[in-house]
Order: C-alpha cells, then sequence, then structure tokens
C-alpha cells in the first residue's frame, strides 16, 4: 500500500495527536487519577527558566529540567524529576507528532523499546509528512498534571488548548531508560485516546506561555 501523503496541518495535527495518545495512554481512557509521590518531591513545582522552541510549527517547551541537547528532530537530557519526565512527556508526544519524512525515524529513539514502538513505526511508514504545522493552526500545550510518579516511571497528564480555542487532555508515560526519560508506548488500544475537557484543572501545573 502507497503511504498517505498529508501536510503537518490544522486537520493531521489532531488526527497524529490522537493516533499519538492512543499508543501513550496507560489505560482504556484518559486517567486523571493522582499516584502521591514520595514525601520531600514537590510534583507541583513548576518547571524553571522555561523556553519555547519550534519543532515542525508547534511550539515546545523546555527548561533547566530539560532537555539539556537538541540535536535536529532530536531532544535529550531531561533531569530524573518530576518536572523533567513532564517535559520529556510533553516533548516526545509533539516530537512523534508531527516529525516529517526525514525526522520520524531519528524521533523514534525517543520511544522506550517494545511492541508499542514497533507498531507506532509500523503506522507511521503509512503517512507522509512533508511540511511544518501552518502558521495559527498549531495546538498549544498550556500545561500537565501528574497521575503517578517515581524515579523510574511517571504518568502525566497534557492539556492543550486546539487553534479553535477548544480545550483537550491527553495521558502518557514516561519511563527512565539509558540515562533518559522515554515515552511508552504499549499495543494501541481499541480508540483514540483524546479528551475534551471545558477547564484546566486548579492543579495543573501552568507552563509560562511564549
Amino acid at each position: 500500500m502507497s503511504p498517505t501523503r498529508i501536510r503537518a496541518d490544522r486537520l493531521t495535527i489532531p488526527i497524529l495527536l490522537a493516533t499519538v495518545v492512543a499508543w501513550s495512554a496507560t489505560g482504556c481512557g484518559h486517567d486523571t487519577r493522582y499516584v502521591a509521590a514520595p514525601t520531600g518531591v514537590d510534583v507541583h513545582a513548576v518547571p524553571t527558566h522555561v523556553r519555547w522552541t519550534d519543532f515542525q510549527g508547534v511550539q515546545v517547551p523546555g527548561a533547566d529540567q530539560g532537555p539539556a541537547v537538541v540535536s535536529g528532530p532530536v531532544a535529550t537530557g531531561y533531569r530524573r524529576t518530576p518536572a523533567g519526565a513532564a517535559l520529556a512527556a510533553i516533548g516526545t508526544t509533539i516530537r512523534m507528532s508531527v516529525a516529517d519524512d526525514t525526522q520520524y525515524r531519528l524521533v523514534g529513539r525517543l520511544l522506550a523499546a517494545g511492541p508499542g514502538r514497533d507498531a507506532w513505526a509500523v503506522a507511521r511508514i503509512r503517512l507522509s509528512i512533508r511540511g511544518p504545522v501552518p502558521a495559527g493552526t498549531a495546538p498549544q500545550v498550556l500545561g500537565y498534571r501528574l497521575t503517578g510518579w517515581s524515579p523510574d516511571s511517571d504518568g502525566v497528564v497534557i492539556y492543550t488548548r486546539q487553534h479553535d480555542g477548544s480545550l483537550t487532555a491527553n495521558s502518557a508515560t514516561v519511563v527512565w531508560s539509558d540515562g533518559d526519560w522515554k515515552l511508552a508506548l504499549p499495543a494501541p488500544p481499541a480508540g483514540g485516546l483524546v479528551t475534551a475537557v471545558t477547564a484546566t484543572p486548579p492543579d495543573m501545573v501552568l507552563l509560562p506561555q511564549p
């Protein structure tokens, strides 16, 4: 079957994010349950010196907690902290969603090995993304909420404003592997897991906007 050739535009971004979230979610729906962190770990601490960089027309947050190194489409070097894990989850979700045909194989290095990563790679071959997201149509990450934290694994709910003003939330999981946080993709569930929300929660970690 020939690849489906698409542009990364206002139509494909929600579709790709829905696909990505379906693989990165940890359960059968939008999981907002909070698991208490160990004593002395502040899961609500805002990342320090937040900065935003463009990747394929989408603004990606970074901070002192990571990434420390950005080489082309690959961002690495996140701290082993709640904020570092959250930034890795956000950044990798965006990168794997909109990486073009010359980038996605490199971005695959940011994913934890397993059947989920293999399934994503197979599905991605069937698409062809040839350009960045046009100005004014990209979603904007507002913040995140942790649903579980340990030095080895973290669940993150990412809150995003779409270009039409609507709000969405999606769940992702990162695991500590080979000295960095990697996005863990279990085998794809039956449907997409992007959830529409009417408001962000009061305990969301708000990221300063660009």
